[in-house]
């Protein structure tokens, strides 16, 4: 399989065993904070274990797994975020959590795949997307639970709605789908947070970038970002125009 479908193939195939997971753990009684750590080490295993399997001469970044920082110098990286959204993982019910990959060569982001399982979405760069995406009459700006300020800012300029939830990937999905227009992250993040959001995002067609408007460098050595902002292309303008007053 090329690497948009193995892309997919990793987020799904970790996202439906994380579903299993957790509704076994929940039927017999497990912890929710064993039932989180568990779910995080399972998913990053069955990712390392594909990966292995699938693209053994590459190199990979998990949040789950210790850096090898050899991986700097290799061409090719698979960035991943086995279990994004783990505080709301292990309760019945709880949609906001998301399994994230991307595959990083030369910086830069050639292929992903972002899995919600609880909603039921997946989405990867080699899936097809509608062409035009017409702003939404009552405009939403989705951010993170703490620390939204700036996000409420773009929202009074731009008469939207403010909103927050979970995971960076149920976040991305929401714009993805239409149901929200910007998404601003206004602190740091690590790049197994956003690279699999930005991945799909872009090939949906939406515009992904820093807070100052710059585009990220991937696979560093300190692998950091200064925020993420995922939006409609026609509001971009707007959102950055406030954020950078501010």
């Amino acid at each position: 399989m090329d690497d948009h479908d193995l892309a997919s193939y990793l987020a799904e195939k970790a996202g439906s065993e994380l579903l299993k997971l957790r509704d076994d753990g929940i039927a017999s009684g497990v912890n929710s904070w064993v039932l989180r750590d568990k779910g995080d080490i399972f998913a990053h295993n069955i990712i390392i274990d594909e990966l292995a399997t699938h693209r053994p001469q590459d190199a990979v970044l998990s949040e789950e797994g210790a850096d090898d920082l050899s991986r700097v110098q290799a061409k090719r990286v698979w960035i991943v975020d086995p279990l994004d959204g783990s505080q709301d993982y292990p309760y019945a019910g709880s949609e906001e959590w998301a399994v994230h990959i991307a595959l990083v060569e030369a910086g830069e982001i050639v292929a992903g795949a972002v899995s919600c399982p609880s909603l039921k979405r997946l989405y990867s760069t080699g899936m097809l997307y509608p062409t035009e995406r017409p702003v939404s009459d009552s405009k939403l700006v989705i951010s993170n639970r703490w620390n939204s300020y700036q996000a409420s800012y773009v929202a009074d300029a731009i008469g939207a709605r403010l909103a927050s939830c979970g995971s960076a990937g149920i976040k991305a999905s929401l714009v993805i789908g239409g149901e929200a227009d910007v998404y601003i992250h206004n602190s740091g993040l690590y790049e197994w947070d956003v690279c699999g959001p930005i991945a799909v995002a872009r090939a949906a067609g939406l515009t992904a970038c820093q807070l100052d408007g710059t585009d990220f460098i991937f696979n560093k050595e300190f692998p950091v970002v200064r925020g993420l902002i995922i939006s409609h292309p026609e509001l971009i303008n707007d959102v950055l125009s406030v954020l950078n007053k501010k």
